[in-house]
């Protein structure tokens, strides 16, 4: 079973193959990682996401969303989310909230 390559966000020394890998690098070069590397490199950062990663990150979630997808989002982009809010509109107003506050935040940056 042959593997499909991963473009590298950035570079690091790969102990197992005794290989230098830079910033775009296609990983792996000769030989196939277990699962375990694959995942330890993932949560290290070193990948750039996939397209499907990409496409899931920059969505910003809607009404056609679940709550538990709402709250991913809100987590992966540092948005609190207090106890007291479980609904799904409530967290769609937070979220609508936070993304004015970081165009107002933003607006005060440009004019500084």
């Amino acid at each position: 079973m042959t593997m499909e390559r991963m473009k590298l966000a950035k570079g690091f020394f790969d102990t197992e193959t005794n290989l230098e890998y830079s910033a775009g690098d296609m990983y792996p070069r000769y030989v196939e990682p277990t699962a375990e590397r694959i995942a330890f490199l993932k949560d290290a950062g070193v990948f750039e996401p996939t397209e499907e990663e990409f496409a899931q990150m920059s969505a910003v979630p809607t009404d056609k969303n679940t709550v538990d997808e709402i709250k991913e989002y809100l987590a992966a982009n540092d948005i609190a989310v207090p106890a007291t809010v479980t609904k799904k509109a409530d967290l769609l107003a937070l979220l609508a909230e936070s993304a004015t506050m970081a165009e107002a935040n933003s607006t005060n940056e440009e004019t500084e």
